[in-house]
C-alpha cells in the first residue's frame, strides 16, 4: 500500500514530524532540528539549506493538526517569518484549510508561505521514496442511513439550501475550536426554519419608474432588489419556479407578513421614497418565497453529542459540545481490556490534560495505559503490558521443569531461552496480550559439545578440551567455551542445522612456545608477550636471536627476524677490521638495521655496516688518517723532488669533502697538495720557489688555493 491522504491523516504530531525532517535531508537540507518549545515559538522544524546562487536559505516549517487551518493560522504564520527572518515557510495541516487561508496566501504571502494538506503530504512523501508504514486499518463501519427527509414546499427558495454544505460549515467550525476531525461528525436531527417574504413588481403611474421588490418583515424591505448585487440573481431564479423542495428532520416556517401586509409596507415606502402617492404606486405581481434563516443541528461527534445553531444568513455557526464523562472512559477501557487481554482492572485511575483524558492501572498480569480523545472518545493510544513477574511464571507455565536462561524484553515482544532437557527451546511472547509460541530449538550444550570437540582438536594445537561453559547468542546460535591443554576455544552452533558456523580459538602463550621451539629445536625461547592477533617469541643459539610470530590460533608459526648476536658480531667485526688496517681498534658497535661498527687505526678510520644476520660486509666507509697521507705525501716529495729535510707547514682536513690539503717547506720549494683521504690519491699538486722576485707572489696565489 502506498502512502495516501487518509493514511497521512492517522500520522501523530510526531511522526509527521519525523517523517517531515526525513524528505527535508533528502531536499538538501542538511542542517535541520525540531524545536522543542514548539507551542513558544509556534514552530516546530527550522532547516538551512546553502543555494549556490541564493546563498543560505532559511525554512521554518509549522505542524497544525486537530483542526482545519484558517486564517488567523496563517497570518500568524506570516509574522513569525517575518520575526525569524525565514525565507519562506510551510504550514502542514493535514486536515485541510479553509478558503480564507487558502486566500491570505494567495493575496499576501504568495512564494512565502507554502499550504501541505494531507494530499501534498502523501504525494510528497511518495515522490521520495519514505517507506510507508505498517498502521493498521480502522474498522469501515456500515454508513449510517441518511437522517434527512424530502419537504415540499408551495413556494421556490430564495437561496439554495443543502445539509452538506451545513455540515461542512458545522465541521469546519467544530475543527477550529475542538480536536474533532470532520468524519467524526454526523447529524442525527437537523431543524429548519423557514420565513415566507415576497417578490412584488410595482409600477409608477405616469412615470417609467418600476422595479422588483423583495419584502421580508417590516424592517427588511428591499425596494430595487433585481438591482442589487446580492439579490438580483437569487430573485430571477425563484421567479422561475413555483415550488421547492428542503431536505431536513424537520422544518419550521414563520410567516412576519401576510400578503396584504406586503403590500401594504411596501407601498407606504415607495411612497415616501420616491415622494409620490400611495395611489400612484401600482401592483403588478407578487410571489411568495421561502428564506432558509436558521438550522438547528443535533449531532454525533464520535461516541458523543452536540448541538449546531447556524444563521444561514451570515453563515455564524454557534457548535456546543460537552466532554465526555470520567465513567465513559473507565468504562470502555474496561471493555478494551477484555478484548486485548481478557482480564478486568484491579487498579484503575483517569487523567485529563486539556481534551486528553489517560486512563491507566493494573490487571492481574498487565499494566494498562490508553489515551482518548475526551470530545470524541476516539482511542488515541493504547497500550496494555505484561508485568515481569507475569511473563516469568507464563514461561515457566509453558516448560515447568526448564531453566530460563534469559529474557530480552522488547517495546511489543520478549524473547526468552529456556534451557529443556533435549535442548535450549526459543519462545517469543507478545507483551500487549501475552500470546506465547516456540519460535526455535537450539541443540543442548552437550550434544553440541559433540560435534565441536573433534573439530577443533583435529585442526588446531589443542587437547583434551572439556565443556566449561555455554550461551544463546541472538536467539539463534548457541555459544560453546571449550578448555584444555593448549588454550581456550569458543564455537558457535547454528540453531537451525545444529552444525558449527563459526569458531575462535585462542592458544596459551606456554602452546606458543612450545610450537616454536618445535619447529626450531636448535634455538632455546628466551621470552613469549601477546598482543591482540599473535604471540611474539624470542628465541636463541650461540650465534643469532630470532623473532617467531605466532597467531592467537596456532596455526601461523613465521619467522619475522634473525639477527647475530652481539658478541658474534662483535668478532667478526674484528676480524674484518684487520683486513683494513692491523692497527685498526673498534670504537662501538650498534645494530641499526645492520650491525654498523666503527673503528680507528694509525693509517685508516672509518666504519663498516654488517649484514644482521650473516656478518658479510654491505658497506663501507674508510678513510685515511692525517698522519698517513702526511707522511705519504713527504715520501712523494723526497722521492719526486730529492728533498731530505721537510717540514708541514699546514694540514687542513676537510670531511664533509672528503679531502686534505697540505703545505710541505722543503730546503728548495714549498710543496702544496689536494688528496683524496678515502683513496690517498693526490687530486691537484703545486710547488712555488723559495727565493726570487716572483717567488713570494707565487706564494700567495697557492696558499689561497690550498687554504
Amino acid at each position: 500500500m502506498g502512502w495516501t491522504p487518509s493514511l497521512v491523516r492517522k500520522l501523530s504530531r510526531d511522526e509527521l514530524i519525523e517523517y517531515i525532517s526525513e524528505v527535508l535531508e533528502l531536499m538538501g537540507f542538511k542542517n535541520y532540528e525540531r524545536v522543542q518549545d514548539s507551542e513558544r515559538w509556534g514552530i516546530d522544524i527550522v532547516a538551512l539549506r546553502d543555494d549556490p546562487l541564493a546563498g543560505t536559505e532559511k525554512l521554518l516549517i509549522k505542524i497544525h493538526t486537530g483542526s482545519i487551518a484558517s486564517s488567523k493560522d496563517i497570518n500568524v504564520f506570516g509574522d513569525l517569518l517575518e520575526k525569524h527572518r525565514a525565507d519562506r515557510g510551510i504550514i502542514v495541516s493535514p486536515l485541510g484549510f479553509t478558503k480564507d487561508a487558502r486566500s491570505v496566501v494567495a493575496r499576501e504571502y504568495r512564494g512565502r508561505v507554502i499550504l501541505w494538506d494531507a494530499e501534498k503530504i502523501a504525494n510528497t512523501l511518495s515522490n521520495y521514496g519514505i517507506e510507508v508504514p505498517e498502521i493498521e486499518e480502522e474498522t469501515q463501519e456500515e454508513p449510517e442511513e441518511n437522517p434527512f427527509v424530502k419537504f415540499d414546499l408551495d413556494a421556490p427558495l430564495l437561496f439554495d439550501f443543502s445539509p452538506e454544505e451545513v455540515m461542512g460549515k458545522i465541521a469546519e467550525a467544530a475543527g477550529s475550536r475542538y480536536p474533532i476531525k470532520p468524519e467524526e461528525i454526523r447529524p442525527s436531527s437537523m431543524k429548519v426554519r423557514l420565513s415566507a417574504g415576497y417578490i412584488v413588481s410595482w409600477t409608477v403611474e405616469e412615470g417609467d419608474d418600476k422595479d422588483k421588490a423583495l419584502v421580508l418583515r417590516r424592517d427588511e424591505i428591499f425596494t430595487r432588489a433585481s438591482s442589487d448585487p446580492n439579490l438580483s440573481t437569487p430573485l430571477k431564479k425563484a421567479l422561475l419556479n413555483d415550488s421547492s423542495t428542503i431536505y431536513a428532520t424537520e422544518r419550521e416556517i414563520e410567516t412576519p407578513l401576510s400578503p396584504s401586509e406586503a403590500v401594504l409596507m411596501l407601498k407606504d415606502v415607495l411612497s415616501k421614497e420616491l415622494g409620490v402617492p400611495e395611489n400612484s404606486i401600482k401592483i403588478q405581481e407578487r410571489k411568495k418565497v421561502y428564506v432558509p434563516e436558521k438550522a438547528e443541528v443535533e449531532l454525533k461527534v464520535g461516541d458523543n453529542r452536540a448541538t449546531a445553531v447556524i444563521d444561514v444568513k451570515n453563515d455564524n455557526v454557534d457548535f456546543i459540545i460537552e466532554p465526555l464523562p470520567e465513567e465513559y472512559f473507565i468504562e470502555r477501557v474496561k471493555e478494551l481490556l477484555v478484548e486485548r487481554v481478557g482480564e478486568e482492572p484491579v487498579e484503575i485511575s483517569t487523567e485529563k490534560d486539556g481534551w486528553k483524558v489517560k486512563v491507566h492501572g493494573k490487571t492481574p498480569r498487565f499494566n494498562f495505559e490508553f489515551r482518548f480523545n475526551g470530545y470524541t472518545g476516539k482511542t488515541t493510544y493504547e497500550e496494555t503490558l505484561i508485568s515481569e513477574e507475569a511473563l516469568r511464571e507464563l514461561i515457566e507455565s509453558r516448560h515447568p521443569k526448564g531453566n530460563i536462561l534469559s529474557i530480552e524484553r522488547g517495546k511489543k515482544v520478549a524473547i526468552a531461552d529456556v534451557a529443556v532437557k533435549d535442548g535450549v527451546v526459543i519462545l517469543e511472547v507478545n507483551l500487549e496480550n501475552g500470546e506465547l509460541r516456540e519460535i526455535a530449538t537450539l541443540p543442548s550444550p552437550k550434544e553440541a559439545f559433540k560435534k565441536a570437540k573433534p573439530l577443533i582438536e583435529d585442526n588446531f594445537p589443542l587437547k583434551g578440551l572439556k565443556l566449561v561453559d555455554s550461551r544463546v547468542v541472538e536467539h539463534k546460535f548457541l555459544e560453546l567455551t571449550l578448555r584444555g591443554k593448549g588454550g581456550t576455544a569458543r564455537v558457535k552452533i547454528d540453531g537451525s542445522t545444529h552444525d558449527v558456523l563459526d569458531y575462535f580459538v585462542e592458544i596459551t602463550p606456554e602452546s606458543a612456545s612450545d610450537l616454536v621451539s618445535a619447529k626450531y629445536p636448535e634455538f632455546r625461547v628466551v621470552s613469549v608477550s601477546d598482543d591482540e592477533a599473535s604471540y611474539t617469541v624470542s628465541a636463541e643459539n650461540d650465534t643469532h636471536r630470532i623473532t617467531v610470530k605466532v597467531s592467537k590460533d596456532g596455526r601461523i608459526v613465521e619467522e619475522s627476524d634473525r639477527v647475530l648476536k652481539r658478541d658474534v658480531a662483535e668478532r667478526i667485526a674484528i676480524e674484518k677490521l684487520k683486513e683494513v688496517d692491523e692497527t685498526a681498534e673498534l670504537k662501538s658497535l650498534e645494530l641499526e638495521g645492520d650491525w654498523v661498527a666503527e673503528f680507528q687505526g694509525s693509517h685508516r678510520v672509518g666504519k663498516l655496516v654488517l649484514d644482521r644476520k650473516t656478518g658479510e660486509v654491505k658497506t663501507e666507509d674508510v678513510r685515511f688518517t692525517e698522519l698517513r697521507l702526511e707522511e705519504e705525501f713527504r715520501e712523494y716529495v723526497k722521492s719526486r723532488y730529492g728533498e731530505e729535510n721537510l717540514r708541514t707547514e699546514r694540514l687542513t682536513h676537510y670531511k664533509e669533502e672528503g679531502y686534505i690539503t697540505i703545505k710541505v717547506a722543503g730546503e728548495k720549494a714549498l710543496y702544496y697538495a689536494k688528496i683524496d683521504t678515502k683513496t690517498g690519491e693526490i687530486i691537484s699538486e703545486d710547488k712555488a720557489p723559495l727565493k726570487g722576485i716572483t717567488a713570494k707572489l707565487k706564494q700567495l696565489q697557492l696558499d689561497g688555493r690550498y687554504k
